[in-house]
């Protein structure tokens, strides 16, 4: 170490003569996220003086370095290409400048001249015995601004990993450099609270086994990691990683076998020193830059390409916010819509956006009729696909604004549906007698969650089961127009030929109490179907309940009415309803079949052509 360093002495610099080899008028480029070197940017926060009309250029920064002042405005312009915490109030005051832009774009401004980088300030490892330094834990924009930058101005740290992948660099083309081993920056996510971790378990329930996962900054991305040890052969292609894959990937279950590259591809890690000790000299995960990770094509090319990001709010037909929160600017663009793009076109790909539906003092939706004036529309409503809060999914993608909306209303924090919907009927969105199920006294009902389970044919098809939702209207009109006129006879006691939206909507609005309904439901969230509807009708005075049943014809003859059967009587019991009761046409054989065949003791009438029966749950035979 000390050869190179003696060789090349003629280079290296102290920290504090940095204002002695940058010109006044210079653009200055900050290395980013964690790698940023600490000891060349202090200089730059603390000799403001001597740096005059610079431009600073940030993508991530995350230091402490104050280059604000009240009593001693800054000499700098900033240009900020993503809004952290340490400039975001300086951007909101006019003090410093945003440039929203796309991650995949970055690398083509600086390239083409028209964001000209004269410094570039990074931090490295020492080089090697062929003379070739690593951009360590961030090679993302840093391989750019390397290669296009006029001078290049290093901190040579010990401490940075030596990472696989496109990170090496010529130590010949570095101009000056200080030696001087700090601890690299660290970033640790807060633990999640329990909103954070239902969003995450619902998030996690439509990854699939050997599924490739993109996961952006922030609390919620991060905590879909902690759910799914039961996940098999999964693979990582993410502009950043965090700590959170160590685990994952000494579990095996990530392990990259279903990917087109048997590795970890990212462009920087944000964590610990645990997670840069991990990468270090880790042929396993490969560093590559901005211009490669987030390419769009690239990304497509991926099996089954999940990114998972996360919004400020998101509006009931599906325009996303990311990046400010009115006109205030709050963060920036990144990658969400490159790997939005990229996870949609990638076969079996799945876009995910995810956010808590309530701000975090209670007070404010983060489901909007219509985006805040001002707020910036990072992912338009064409592209958006999955929206998670932790009140469920709501799929977007091809579904028109009044699907959408119902859509959106059924994830929103239940105090602020009934507004959403006056707000979406004003607009048009919505039939004008659209409904939501609530009490007699006006609230809203909450979904039933602990309701939902799978079930396994006989023919191995696995089906979802769960309480019908306000959202399923136009697939239980599928249903029932999809049967003949025999089984609409049975099920309704005439050839009936229309399902009206009046009629249907109340059949989907229901209480979960004196009224309960649950569908079978096959496919995922983006190609679902009922087939098969199971509900009951309690009449209070008596505290009996009429059940009914409709199976599509595929679907019979696979125990789908007796396993609805059992698990409403499951239902009922739980509310204390003494017994079921109802009609059937003589000749649905399969009805009375099902019926003379359980374990209770039912009683029959005979009213022409139907049978009446009852049977209390407490009389088995």
């Amino acid at each position: 170490m000390q050869d190179w360093r003696e060789q090349k002495k003629n280079l290296e610099i102290k920290a504090e003569n940095l204002h002695q080899f940058i010109e006044a008028g210079s653009r200055i480029f900050i290395g980013t996220g964690c790698s940023e070197p600490v000891r060349l940017t202090e200089q730059l926060a603390k000799n403001k003086h001597r740096f005059n009309d610079c431009e600073i250029v940030h993508f991530l920064t995350l230091s402490d370095n104050k280059f604000f002042d009240d009593q001693e405005p800054s000499l700098y312009r900033h240009q900020a290409l993503f809004v952290g915490s340490s400039i975001r109030r300086a951007v909101n005051e006019g003090k410093a400048d945003y440039i929203p832009i796309s991650l995949s774009d970055i690398p083509l401004l600086i390239q083409s001249g028209r964001l000209r980088i004269d410094v570039a300030l990074l931090q490295l490892s020492p080089p090697d015995k062929h003379g070739f330094c690593s951009l360590g834990i961030n090679v993302d924009i840093n391989r750019t601004v390397f290669e296009h930058s006029k001078i290049v101005i290093a901190q040579i740290n010990p401490g940075m990993p030596r990472t696989s992948g496109d990170s090496f660099v010529r130590f010949d083309d570095i101009d000056h450099f200080v030696y001087e081993e700090t601890d690299l920056l660290e970033f640790r996510y807060p633990e999640p609270d329990e909103l954070t971790k239902k969003i995450g378990k619902y998030c996690a329930r439509i990854i699939e086994n050997g599924s490739t996962l993109q996961f952006g900054i922030g609390s919620i991305p991060n905590a879909v990691l902690m759910h799914l040890t039961d996940k098999k052969d999964l693979s990582v292609y993410s502009e950043v990683i965090s700590d959170s894959v160590i685990d994952l990937v000494e579990s095996g279950v990530i392990n990259c076998r279903k990917s087109y590259r048997p590795h970890i591809l990212t462009s920087f890690a944000m964590g610990t020193r645990r997670l840069y000790d991990y990468v270090n000299e880790n042929p396993f995960i490969e560093f590559q830059s901005t211009e490669t990770i987030n390419n769009i094509f690239n990304i497509a090319k991926n099996t089954k390409q999940l990114s998972i990001n996360a919004a400020l709010s998101v509006s009931v037909t599906g325009q996303v916010n990311s990046d400010s929160i009115g006109a205030e600017i709050y963060s920036g663009v990144g990658g969400q819509l490159d790997f939005s793009r990229g996870a949609a076109l990638s076969e079996g790909g799945k876009p995910i956006i995810c956010l808590p539906s309530i701000t975090a003092d209670g007070q404010t939706s983060r489901i909007v009729v219509t985006l805040d004036a001002g707020a910036g529309v990072v992912i338009p409503r064409s592209e958006v696909h999955y929206v998670i809060t932790e009140w469920g999914v709501a799929f977007l993608h091809g579904k028109s604004i009044r699907n959408r909306v119902l859509q959106m209303i059924g994830i929103a924090h239940p105090k602020f549906r009934k507004e959403l919907l006056e707000q979406a009927q004003k607009l048009h969105f919505i039939y004008q007698d659209q409904m939501l199920p609530l009490t007699q006294d006006g609230v809203v009902i909450l979904y039933p969650e602990e309701y939902e389970w799978s079930y396994t044919t006989p023919d191995n098809e696995h089906i979802f089961f769960r309480p019908v939702k306000n959202t399923d209207e136009r697939m239980l009109q599928e249903l029932y127009y999809e049967l003949d006129p025999e089984d609409r006879r049975f099920r309704f006691f005439s050839p009936k030929s229309t399902f009206s939206h009046q009629e249907t909507q109340t059949a989907v609005n229901v209480d979960y109490e004196s009224i309960f309904a649950i569908v079978g439901i096959i496919g995922d969230e983006d190609k679902q179907k009922i087939v098969s509807i199971g509900s009951y009708f309690l009449n209070r005075s008596i505290n009996m309940a009429e059940v009914a049943f409709t199976v599509a014809k595929g679907y019979r003859n696979q125990g789908f009415s007796r396993h609805m059967l059992n698990k409403l009587i499951d239902i009922a019991k739980e509310k204390r309803i003494n017994g079921f009761m109802g009609e059937v046409l003589r000749m649905n054989d399969s009805m009375l079949h099902l019926l003379k065949t359980s374990p209770y003791v039912i009683k029959f009438e005979s009213e022409g052509e139907t049978f009446s029966f009852r049977f209390n749950f407490n009389e088995k035979k």
